[in-house]
């Protein structure tokens, strides 16, 4: 699982039909103190999630593609769930 922050909304005029009216995300990955690291990158959201909220999203193709019912999805990542909060160990 990848910490991430949601930071905007993925909308395509066309996209592999097991992804219609699915909700996608642009995740941006989580390091020390909440700082970005790398590119942001696309996730199905199941649960609801809103911008600037945290997350853990899975890199679970298999998983991901179990969720939409698809074995041919190409969708490779989705939000586990939300971090309600932080805390320090």
């Amino acid at each position: 699982m990848i910490p991430c922050r949601i930071v905007g909304n993925a909308v395509a005029s066309h996209s592999h039909p097991s992804l219609s009216g699915k909700k996608l995300l642009l995740c941006q990955q989580l390091g020390d103190r909440d700082t970005a690291i790398g590119a942001p990158f696309v996730a199905i959201d199941l649960f609801g999630a809103g911008l600037h909220e945290r997350v853990l999203v899975s890199t679970d193709g298999l998983g991901a593609r179990h969720l939409v019912h698809d074995e041919t999805s190409p969708i490779r990542m989705f939000i586990q769930g939300i971090i309600d909060e932080k805390q320090s160990l």
